[in-house]
């Protein structure tokens, strides 16, 4: 595999990374609707086990994203690097 190529596959697997991020984010937003609805039907035990819930889930949130930053912050040859267009000459 060349040097490109591995570039390339790793940002794939940061960009799946964020999406990963972008639906715990969606899940947060489907959670406090959930727990409005179990307020609403006092079930306390239900918005406890919820709660925990979120909390594991913002951890992981927050341990991603400081992994990309940091890793991207470290290695600043992350990223597709394009060549200069090479031009012909004429001998």
């Amino acid at each position: 595999m060349s040097k490109l190529e591995a570039t390339i596959r790793l940002e794939q697997r940061f960009a799946i990374l964020r999406d990963v991020i972008a639906g715990y984010r969606i899940r947060l937003q489907e959670m406090e609707k959930e727990v409005v609805e179990l307020f609403a039907t006092n079930q306390l035990s239900a918005i406890s086990a919820c709660m925990g819930e979120k909390q594991r889930i913002v951890r992981l949130m927050n341990r991603l994203e400081q992994f990309i930053v940091q890793w991207e912050s470290n290695n600043t040859d992350v990223g597709i690097a394009h060549e200069p267009k090479r031009e012909h000459l004429n001998t």
